[in-house]
């Protein structure tokens, strides 16, 4: 399979709109010296996460991460804030 083949598939372009921008949100996540912004960046790399699961017809699996974990970043959120105020 070619790249051509595989750019050609709709499937394989809604997979780069989300990976790219979870990738790079993760990066951010790593090398951010903000508390809060780092915090943000978490929850767009979860959801992109929770979408390529929705992507594989995982539902189950997405909201799970969607609740557990994008509510967990909140809880960080909240301990990271009263941390470092």
């Amino acid at each position: 399979m070619t790249f051509s083949e595989w750019i050609g598939d709709a499937s394989n372009i809604v997979f780069l709109v989300i990976a790219v921008p979870m990738v790079a949100a993760s990066v951010m996540v790593v090398i951010s010296r903000n508390v809060v912004h780092a915090a943000l960046m978490l929850v767009v790399a979860l959801t992109g996460s929770a979408a390529l699961f929705l992507m594989l017809g995982a539902e189950f699996v997405a909201w799970t991460v969607v609740l557990v974990s994008i509510g967990a970043v909140v809880v960080l959120f909240l301990f990271g804030i009263m941390i470092t105020r």
